[in-house]
């Protein structure tokens, strides 16, 4: 054996969950522990014992702030973790209102949870980490600038560059038992920044995301990216309904404002009330701010408000003509699944996706036309329009991906494709399988293990989960039968007569009954 592995904790097959653990030179490297999203058989994974031994882990390695690839930290060192974790200081500042506030979304979903009738006698639910967790984490942190290279023992050492994704956002280079890899976290837009003390290409192993991998996105210019937000508030504001965009927290909600700040010093958009009702967008904003000037000075316009506490967030339900900012960017969770309710409901509002939709949330399902979802235990009709607001993504499409490719070349060993779905990933394997100078791709599964060699092409030592395929899909048994469920209620309602829906349930029975 090499002594160099690999193995996929994360993000092998779906988007979300990024975590990867290296072993060579007596070292165990962990890149990232962010929390899976999407379907719920995916998140029941947050929830599983660490498929690694914490204690063991000898260094963590942040590629930035969100939460698909931090969201876990605090859960590690709940679990006993005592390494350093090394980040940008930006992603050191960001981190801790982010895990802050998931904590705190865990603490009211467990209460919410154990409270059901339906649980009674059960074992109750317990959050992933609290508050001194998150304080165990943030002792650990250490700040790495960029270009910087790090030596730990055993001549493993690791250096940061700027992947250009978000504030703080970093590709990782590993050099451990005499192999280079490179990990490209997620990747933005617009050509490689060189380290002066090291060569850009020339890697034995790459493990690059595949997030756009088979598509390719129009080039949009800030310009008209703003004149799109513009005529849709506008028409909205016109008809009398509320603008609702949901948002993250971190880079899209402050890229939104500043547009918005924009617009309204051009005076191209009269002075709307905008409302940004997240406390931990709130939050970020402020940390977001200190490392990046945008020529924007948003916090002193009147019009752009931060709503505090709930008691202001339900005062929005009384208000027409405003727009609101929130949290979460799928609809997943946060204040924006109360606003939904509200306003779905109304034909004059509308919906305004601004970034990715990672399927089995609720952002895709209504960007795809669902005429009823549930949300809160609550059946919502769908009246309102829902269109994407296009041109804020901070990925790089499958062309930006393939020059990030190519810039890393030669590449001797192997190329490993993550954090992408399955669409993304088997597209953006096709795309590069024709690039003559490139090594052949693998797509590893959740939790499999690849020995890697210096130059050559790595070979598998173990399968990954039984049911990684299942875990991975785009659709889980859950999201079916609530699609089946929806499907059943509309037939119902569509039937003249009840003595016809009492024939629909008595056959519908019949089938259950017979299986």
């Amino acid at each position: 054996m090499s002594g160099v592995t690999i193995k996929f904790h994360g993000a092998a097959g779906t988007v979300t969950g990024s975590c990867f653990e290296f072993k060579g030179a007596g070292k165990r490297i962990l890149v990232d522990c962010g929390m899976f999203q999407g379907t719920r058989s995916l998140e029941a994974l947050n929830h599983e014992q660490l498929p690694f031994d914490p204690k063991k882990i000898d260094a963590v390695l942040l590629t930035h702030a969100h939460l698909d690839h931090s969201g876990r930290l605090a859960y590690l060192y709940a679990s006993g973790c005592k390494a350093k974790t090394y980040c940008t200081a930006p992603s050191a500042d960001i981190i801790k209102p982010l895990l802050q506030d998931s904590a705190k979304l865990q603490a009211a979903d467990v209460e919410r949870r154990n409270r059901r009738t339906d649980r009674a006698g059960l074992a109750p639910f317990t959050p992933l980490y609290d508050g001194k967790d998150i304080a165990k984490l943030h002792k650990n942190v250490r700040t790495v600038a960029y270009c910087e290279e790090k030596h730990l023992d055993n001549g493993v050492s690791f250096r940061f560059w700027d992947a250009r994704h978000i504030v703080g956002s970093a590709s990782i280079e590993i050099n451990i038992a005499g192999q280079r890899l490179l990990f490209s976290g997620d990747v933005g837009s617009g050509r490689s920044i060189n380290c002066a003390a090291s060569e850009i290409g020339g890697c034995d192993h790459v493990i690059c995301e595949s997030t756009y991998g088979d598509r390719d996105r129009e080039l949009i210019l800030v310009s008209e990216r703003r004149e799109t937000l513009a005529r849709h508030v506008e028409e909205v504001i016109a008809a009398g309904g509320n603008v609702l965009i949901p948002a993250f927290a971190l880079e899209r909600t402050q890229a939104i404002l500043e547009d918005f700040d924009a617009l309204f010093e051009s005076r191209r958009l009269a002075p709307v009330n905008v409302f940004l009702d997240s406390p931990l967008a709130q939050k970020v904003t402020m940390a977001v701010m200190r490392y990046r000037d945008s020529g924007t000075d948003m916090l002193k316009r009147t019009n752009i408000r931060f709503i505090q506490n709930t008691a202001e967030s339900k005062k929005l339900n009384r208000m027409t003509g405003i727009v609101i900012i929130a949290g979460s960017g799928m609809c997943t969770g946060g204040r924006i699944r109360h606003h939904l309710v509200r306003n779905l409901p109304n034909r004059h509002s509308r919906l305004l996706l601004s970034g990715f939709q990672v399927t089995g949330t609720l952002g895709p399902v209504l960007r795809d036309g669902a005429r009823r979802v549930r949300i809160s235990g609550h059946d919502v009709m769908v009246k309102a329009q829902v269109a994407m607001l296009d041109g804020y993504s901070n990925h790089a499409d499958r062309s930006g991906l393939v020059d990030w490719i190519r810039d890393r070349t030669p590449i001797s060993g192997s190329l490993f494709l993550v954090h992408g779905e399955q669409r993304a990933l088997a597209g953006l394997a096709e795309t590069l399988g024709a690039i003559s100078n490139l090594p052949a791709t693998i797509i590893p599964a959740l939790g499999e293990t690849w020995e890697l060699h210096k130059a050559k092409l790595a070979t598998r030592l173990s399968a990954g989960r039984p049911e990684a395929a299942d875990l991975t899909a785009s659709r889980d048994w859950i999201s079916k039968l609530a699609a089946l469920r929806q499907e059943v209620e509309e037939k119902l309602s569509e039937q003249p007569t009840n003595q016809d829906r009492e024939k629909m349930l008595a056959a519908l029975k019949r089938a259950l009954e017979s299986v």
